[in-house]
């Protein structure tokens, strides 16, 4: 049986292709970074961000898909949070011993610069659309994608804190014992 097919505003299908856009702005840069790093933190926490870039695009074209009557490739209650488990992810991929200083390479830490960046704005676009869209679908992905992003940022932040200033990083993270 055929898709019923839904009208969509056509700035709402514009975004999903900007949307789109993004996504896979990020996953270059991501890879590109990450097989430009000597650092095998950095390393794997730009390669798990890239994956998930990925799986944001795949969800946002399953979405444009099913607002223009394409095919529909996944059920919509099927999206998964992706990023809940990266951190458990990226450990995973760097098991064994990191240096007890990581030294931050000068283009490693031009590429946080810009990923932070660029995770903030696409942060920023997912937030609005979910916010002035009338369609419940598409609020539910942005709002989804904007999660994601704010995920991604928080990450980025995290692992940019710790190459850059380990000793920090370790206060900040252990902070509530001395205050606690």
């Amino acid at each position: 049986m055929p898709e019923t097919i839904r009208f969509v505003p056509k700035e709402l299908t514009d975004a999903a292709k900007t949307a789109i856009s993004l996504e896979v702005e990020g996953y270059n840069l991501y890879v590109e970074a990450a097989g430009k790093s000597k650092n095998p933190l950095g390393k794997a926490t730009l390669s798990a961000i890239a994956e998930k870039e990925l799986l944001h695009k795949k969800a946002i074209e399953d979405f444009y898909a099913r607002a223009t009557g394409s095919e529909v490739l996944i059920a919509p209650g099927e999206r998964k949070q992706y990023s809940e488990k990266i951190k458990t992810e990226i450990l995973n991929a760097i098991k064994g011993p990191l240096e007890k200083a990581a030294v931050m390479e000068d283009a490693m830490m031009k590429a946080y610069e810009v990923s932070m960046e660029m995770e903030k704005k696409s942060y920023d676009f997912y937030k609005k659309i979910a916010e002035t869209t009338g369609d419940p679908e598409a609020k539910g992905l942005f709002n989804f994608l904007a999660k994601e992003e704010n995920i991604h940022f928080d990450i980025l932040q995290d692992t940019y804190l710790y190459l850059n200033n380990p000793s920090e990083w370790f206060h900040k993270e252990e902070k509530w014992l001395v205050e606690g």
